[in-house]
């Protein structure tokens, strides 16, 4: 069996259980759909609270581990050496196109 199949048919028996309760709930069609979407709000924010809290403990445990597991990474050194060095860019505009200053006659 997939796992889109099965997905599918979670689905689809969700959508026919629900169709069934609205159907044989002693409910009115209004009541029903409060007490559903009260539940529904319950669920939401009892799945935002057990979020945060693995969030958080996940977030503890690493600081943990990071503070546990310290490591220090020196300072890469590095020497000036003709290979690692790029030599300096040629410049050529004025040579080019040489640079005229006006005369201002005050």
């Amino acid at each position: 069996m997939s796992k889109s199949s099965f997905s599918f048919g979670i689905a689809l028996g969700s959508a026919l259980g629900a169709a069934a309760a609205y159907m044989l709930a002693k409910q009115s069609g209004e009541e029903l759909q409060q007490d559903l979407k009260g539940k529904a709000n319950d669920s939401k924010n009892k799945m935002i609270i057990k979020l945060d809290n693995m969030v958080e403990n996940a977030e503890m445990k690493f600081s943990e581990q990071i503070t546990d597991n310290e490591v220090y990474n020196p300072p890469v050194e590095y020497e000036a050496v003709p290979e690692t060095v790029a030599a300096p860019p040629e410049h050529n505009a004025l040579e080019d196109d040489p640079v005229t200053v006006p005369d201002i006659k005050l």
